[in-house]
């Protein structure tokens, strides 16, 4: 399939590792001119190289504190000068916060929340000038699904930017930008969470793994499909929506 993405600008928020980075290797396999941001450089620079390395587009990466604001703001327009436009944007980014503790809640607030608020809010007279506008935002099945954790601010941010989400693609649909929310489940990658769940705690990740019908944590590279086809001009009817992608793990109907 054809997924219409050659030429398009890509902005990701959190892009030099996981989903982010994986998303922006692949937008790049299709074509696409690639902006992120993360908040070291190093990880900055290895992005690039990795992405870099899977097409002919432009790849720009910039430091940026996603907690800041100002930071946030600035490198949504650092971006957009780099790439002349934007036609994707892709919020990955979050504050993981597991801790349920008030500076863990005021850390979702900014990077899952307000920063999603701040990069659209600076993309979207550009993206309007798009003509295959799209903004997909990274959620968790920890939006509707109580995974037996204590409280935290992770499910409850994840569940704010849904809405948001629908409120987007309900006010800016007639300028032709559409606003979705993939949500991954359990997301094994190297040197993430679940990859330190694995080293830490075999028998709770095999226990894990085990709950998911196709016996086995999802990949990055996998929700990285999943965002890019939602995001691409093939997935133009979808709008407004939430879309699982976690393998089946959480058992239930919407």
């Amino acid at each position: 399939m054809e997924l219409g993405l050659k030429g398009k600008k890509a902005i990701i928020t959190g892009g030099s590792r996981g989903i982010g980075l994986h998303t922006g290797m692949l937008l790049a396999q299709e074509g696409c001119c690639i902006a992120f941001c993360a908040r070291g450089q190093p990880e900055i620079d290895a992005a690039i190289d990795k992405i870099g390395g899977q097409g002919n587009g432009t790849v720009v990466g910039f430091q940026a504190d996603l907690e800041d604001g100002d930071a946030t703001r600035a490198f949504v327009s650092k971006a957009i000068e780099a790439l002349g436009g934007v036609d994707i944007l892709v919020h990955n980014a979050s504050g993981f916060d597991m801790s349920g503790d008030e500076a863990g809640w005021m850390r979702s607030f900014q990077v899952d929340m307000m920063a999603g608020v701040r990069v659209v809010e600076e993309s979207l007279e550009h993206l309007k000038q798009s003509e295959s506008a799209s903004i997909t935002f990274v959620g968790s099945m920890a939006s509707k699904f109580h995974f037996g954790r204590p409280p935290s601010s992770y499910g409850a941010a994840k569940g704010a930017m849904r809405v948001y989400a629908n409120e987007l693609a309900q006010a800016h649909g007639k300028h032709g930008i559409r606003a979705n929310v993939i949500s991954p489940g359990a997301v094994w990658f190297e040197g993430g969470s679940w990859d330190q769940r694995k080293i830490e705690n075999p028998k709770f990740y095999a226990s894990v793994e085990k709950g998911i019908p196709l016996g086995r944590l999802g990949t990055a590279d996998e929700i990285a499909r999943a965002i890019a086809f939602v995001a691409s001009p093939a997935g133009i009817w979808i709008n407004a929506a939430h879309i699982a992608a976690d393998g089946g793990q959480v058992a239930s109907v919407d």
